[in-house]
């Protein structure tokens, strides 16, 4: 199981702001080894209670909150990451299991009787609150995501592009998946997050005149994309 804890701080870019960042980090961090020429693929399927409290959380403004999905990076991948991330005040907190594909599907279908082989206090809690609160899929996001590392402080910078959404229905492991945009063309999400501080030559490099801190999340703009 994954445990990580950090600060996740969010930036809606233009591709000159992007670019800019992109070139001053490439001095001081590295690029993500998954990165190849043009960054790697994302594609996330989100879950929510039949009365989707998750979502209405996050739109009301809930300070404590979660989010469920199951992550891929390849339609052609032979596993998926099932991850809650769970925020309170500037901090977040996600936690994933690493589950086969067939397990993946299992639980798109509503059957979540595969978590409890982990015997351990996620699986067993995820399993509890997926059933009682009939938890099921209810839409898809992707996006190409840009990523520089820093090992020190685990300090992580994304750029994420062309995010597009799908309705909950869709085949998370689908070659053809049918999208729409949720973002203005030329729009970019920058993801800074990172333990305790960051360093300072990185936030000089990110710098500081970018737009206002994001607080609509990917999942919510592709609910609203969907008309809820």
């Amino acid at each position: 199981m994954l445990d990580v804890t950090r600060v996740e701080k969010k930036y809606n870019l233009n591709i000159s702001e992007a670019e800019r960042i992109k070139t001053a980090l490439n001095r001081v961090m590295t690029s993500d080894p998954h990165n190849g020429e043009n960054g790697y693929l994302v594609r996330s399927l989100y879950f929510d209670s039949l009365y989707n409290k998750d979502y209405f959380a996050k739109t009301d403004g809930v300070d404590v909150r979660k989010k469920i999905r199951l992550r891929i990076y390849s339609p052609e991948d032979e596993t998926a990451k099932l991850e809650v991330k769970e925020k309170a005040g500037g901090m977040q907190r996600k936690r994933s299991l690493s589950l086969t594909k067939d397990e993946a599907k299992r639980i798109i279908e509503g059957d979540f009787s595969c978590l409890l082989k982990w015997n351990d206090a996620l699986g067993e809690a995820l399993y509890c609150l997926m059933t009682k609160e009939i938890y099921r899929p209810k839409c898809i996001v992707e996006y190409d995501r840009y990523a520089f590392v820093h090992e020190d402080n685990n300090i992580r910078v994304t750029f994420d592009s062309n995010i597009r959404a799908g309705s909950g229905m869709s085949n998370l492991f689908s070659k053809e998946p049918m999208y729409y945009p949720i973002a203005k063309s030329g729009d970019i999400t920058l993801e800074v997050k990172y333990d305790r501080f960051l360093h300072s030559n990185i936030k000089a490099a990110i710098g500081d005149n970018l737009s206002l801190n994001l607080s609509s999340s990917k999942y919510c703009r592709a609910r609203e994309g969907i008309g809820y």
